[in-house]
């Protein structure tokens, strides 16, 4: 398998390129990790990548759910969209998972000090997500004693 990854630089693009390696372009890919945020390119992505019929995993947030006022609203928005345009896409046959991750150990959030899951985790459960022999819609995972939506 041939992985395609954004967002490599640091972070869990960065470990998850460690582990699968990553190839030069969406073209040359049999699996897309739809890893890095800026604004809503991962929405526009995530279409590219379905229309070239990949595999996608998208890296998304449960930023949205509740009211967390510690988090940009944009934000919020912005993964949101790429967790509707997932399900609408995977209502249509593709091959899409939104992993929907609370906060976990990277240099992004490095000034949060709530309990975060460590990066080896997220990695886990995105490995897990890949080892299904059944399409995976969504799924959410926080750090244990998280507080949730504020």
């Amino acid at each position: 398998m041939k992985y395609f990854i954004t967002g490599t630089r640091r972070g869990l693009g960065h470990a998850l390129k460690q582990k699968y390696g990553c190839c030069e372009s969406i073209e040359d890919c049999d699996i897309f990790i739809n890893c890095k945020h800026d604004r809503f390119s991962q929405v526009t992505l995530l279409y590219k990548a379905a229309k070239l019929k990949k595999r996608i995993i998208n890296i998304s947030s449960n930023a949205g759910d509740g009211n967390k006022p510690y988090i940009p609203h944009e934000y919020s928005i912005q993964k949101a969209a790429l967790d509707k345009a997932n399900e609408q896409l995977f209502y249509q046959g593709v091959n899409t998972t939104s992993v929907r991750f609370g906060w976990f150990d990277s240099p992004r959030v490095a000034h949060v000090e709530e309990n975060k899951m460590s990066m080896e985790y997220c990695v886990g459960i995105i490995e897990w997500v890949l080892e299904q022999p059944h399409r995976v819609k969504e799924i959410t995972v926080v750090p244990d004693n998280c507080h949730g939506p504020r």
